[in-house]
């Protein structure tokens, strides 16, 4: 067959092929990584509520491959099959300072929301929405 055109079993046995390097190179950090995180989060809920929590789930697991992977190579004396063993301290580090922009988004939209205030008309007994103001920046 040619490069443009593949089989789905040529497509599964290429992917079971890259899984086997790709595997010794990270060791099961598709499995390792969940209970890395559900040590760290001491075995309680993680409530996701916002686009940002979302995000720094996805932040931790990449940064945790990462350093998988970084161990392995270290560690465990592999030879890696794919990128340099450099390579996953540099990515990690990259993922870390994204992770520390999505924190500083949070605190962004916190004081956002803080701005916002409602004014309780005494006749009723919740919020009147279309009574909202921002208060002025006090920085």
């Amino acid at each position: 067959m040619s490069d443009n055109h593949k089989t789905v079993t040529e497509i599964l046995e290429e992917s079971a092929e890259t899984y086997k390097l790709k595997n010794a190179d990270y060791g099961r950090s598709w499995q390792n990584i969940g209970h890395v995180l559900h040590t760290l989060a001491n075995e309680q809920p993680v409530v996701l509520e916002t686009p940002e929590d979302w995000i720094a789930v996805g932040l931790f697991t990449r940064r945790l491959d990462k350093i998988a992977r970084s161990f392995n190579m270290d560690l465990l004396d592999h030879d890696p099959n794919f990128e340099r063993a450099v390579d996953a301290d540099e990515d990690e580090s990259v993922y870390a300072a994204m992770q520390a922009e999505n924190k500083y988004d949070k605190q962004r939209l916190v004081k956002k929301a803080e701005k916002h205030v409602y004014v309780v008309d005494p006749e009723r007994t919740e919020s009147d929405p279309t009574t909202e103001y921002e208060e002025e920046d006090e920085s």
